[in-house]
This record gives structure tokens, sequence and C-alpha cells, in this order.
């Protein structure tokens, strides 16, 4: 094998494992106040002991939120109040890089991009931008309102999402205010998500955090529900990261009501009498131990109202709301989600 024929052999195979790498970080909070970072794999549960940044400043020793991680491996942390770090891969510094808001207002989410950018969330609600090369951060813009950021950000073939109190919901960078409820998830406890590039096509990984514990699941983007657990760890877990290219700075999307994702599996109805007045009246085979969530929304994906301690789900009150259009949810133990348009016509 002549030498060019060498290069290129080796430089298809490094990228390759580039792509196929399965490897991602987590910060996670053992005994309350300490940090501690992971390298971890999807595909088994070992767990590895990452050296990382502690925080510096402030005058009480802070925790981590999040975690992000850049195409050349140097890794990003950011605390509740904004204050932003990174660990130099090639030399292992650590260095204080700013803090995203001027107002120690709670950052929970972080990411980096596949460029020079990273992006945070957190209260208020709002979507932020660092520029790696220049040091500057940016307000990009408030978020919906009601759509609280709760959880991870993550980038899905050029799109940007964050996990949030009731769901998923889809940025639109240009705008934030215009992002867009992507699927709902009840009350999933969702702290951390990334994605993995696999050369043909992406997956998108979140991770549960039940009490001490987190739990691994693939979050399926095309049939908009959860698998079941891949890997368990018995500590957790705040924030994940993982290495990822298909990535925007422009991503967007335009505002649809939830309606016209309605769901239809063989097998099971759920079903609505519209015209609504005081009352939606539904009709369901679905048992309802299976239920965790009925929540009604908005065309803006705005949570109107909850109805997922009510006992019964044949008569909701729904006395007092605007006439309207709306969108009623059912999500399931199983991960499923099922969507109703509602017409108030009060």
């Amino acid at each position: 094998m002549n030498l060019l024929l060498k290069n290129i052999f080796f430089g298809v195979f490094l990228i390759s494992i580039k792509l196929c790498s399965q490897q991602f970080y987590v910060n996670s909070i053992i005994d309350n106040n300490t940090n501690k970072v992971y390298k971890l794999d999807v595909s088994n549960p070992s767990q590895i002991d990452e050296p990382f940044c502690p925080p510096t400043m402030g005058t009480y020793p802070e925790t981590y939120t999040d975690i992000a991680i850049d195409g050349s491996n140097n890794i990003y942390y950011v605390t509740s109040t904004g204050r932003l770090y990174r660990k130099n891969s090639s030399n292992s510094t650590c260095d204080f890089l700013g803090d995203f808001t001027v107002t120690n207002a709670s950052i929970t989410s972080l990411i980096s991009d596949s460029g020079k950018y990273l992006y945070g969330t957190g209260s208020p609600n709002k979507l932020y931008r660092y520029d790696i090369s220049s040091g500057i951060f940016t307000d990009m813009g408030n978020l919906p309102s009601g759509q609280v950021s709760a959880g991870d950000l993550f980038f899905y073939e050029g799109r940007l999402f964050i996990c949030t109190l009731t769901g998923i919901l889809e940025i639109n960078m240009a705008n934030p205010s215009q992002s867009c409820p992507f699927m709902t998830l009840g009350s999933s406890n969702i702290y951390a998500a990334f994605s993995i590039n696999y050369g043909t096509h992406s997956k998108v990984y979140v991770i549960r955090t039940l009490f001490a514990t987190s739990e691994l699941s693939e979050l399926d983007m095309i049939n908009k529900q959860i698998g079941p657990a891949i890997n368990t760890y018995a500590h957790k877990i705040n924030g994940a990261a993982a290495i990822y290219d298909l990535t925007s700075t422009e991503a967007a999307c335009t505002p649809t009501p939830l309606a016209v994702r309605e769901t239809d599996t063989s097998g099971i109805y759920f079903n609505v009498i519209n015209p609504v007045k005081n009352t939606i009246i539904c009709h369901t085979n679905i048992d309802r131990r299976e239920i965790i969530s009925i929540r009604l929304f908005d065309n803006s994906g705005r949570l109107i109202k909850d109805f997922s301690n009510q006992n019964q789900m044949e008569r909701l009150d729904v006395s007092g709301i605007s006439k309207g259009i709306y969108v009623l949810t059912l999500s399931t133990k199983t991960g499923k989600t099922y969507t109703k348009k509602i017409i108030i016509n009060s």
C-alpha cells in the first residue's frame, strides 16, 4: 500500500471512529454539594472518573448544573449562577471565562455547537450565547411564556432543543420567543440529554434522575417517545455532553398548533367531543392507571390547565377558560403521548 493510500485509509478510519464514538460526559452531585465528572459510554454501564475544574469564584462553593464539550475536546462547566469554566484539552489548565448573566440568574443548561459558540438557558427564561473566540456573552432573547427550562440543551440534525418541565421544546434561534413545542413528556425528570452521530443517522439520549439514581434511555425523535432504560447509575446526574457535529447557528422553526400532530395508534382510541362549552367529554380505552399526565395547552404551547391528579378523566372542567382553540395531551407510562384539538366555545 503506497503512502497516499495509507493516509486515505487512516483518515477514513479516524473519521469513522469519531462519528461512531458512544462516549459522553456527565456532571453529578455527590453528597449534596460535591461536584463529580464521569466519562461514560452508551454501550456499557462502566464509568471513569474525569478530572475537572473546580469552581473558584463566588463567596460560597458552587455546584455545576451542566457540562458541554466542543470539537477540540475542551470541556466546559456552568454553575447555577451562570459562571462558566473551561478545562483546556491540550494542557488541562482551568480557565474562568465569565458569567452568562450580570444578575446571577440561574443557568441550568449548556451546550457547544460544532463551531465557536456555547449556548445556555435558565431563569429568567432566556437563551444565552457565549462566543469562544471573542469571550462575548449575548442575551439572545426570551423563550415562550410557560416554557420553563428544566433540563438539558441538545442538537439533533441541525436543530436545537431544550428539555422543559413539560416536554421538549424546539428552539428558534433567530427568535427564541417563537420556539416550537416538539413533544410532551409529563413528569419526566429529564435532567440531561445529548446526541450521538453514528454516520448514517443520529440518536438522542436522555437521562432521568430518580432520587439518588439516574437512568439512560434513547429518545426516539421520529416517534416522539422514550425507550426503556439502557444503563443505570448510582448517582444523581445533572447534565451530559458529547461531541456532536450536526449543529447550526441559525436553527429555526415555525410555531404551529400541536393539534396537527394528533396521534392515531392502532387499537388505542382517545377521542373528545367538540366544540366544548364548560366540560371536555373524553372517550378512551386507555387504562387510567397507565396515564401519567393530562394537560391542556394553547396553540403556543403554554400550559393552561393540568388534570393529571384527577381520578377520572371522562369529564374535564374547563369553565372560565377563554374561547379559542387548544390542545389536550395525554401521556402514558410507556412514553406515548396522544393529542387532540379542543375547540372551546364558551
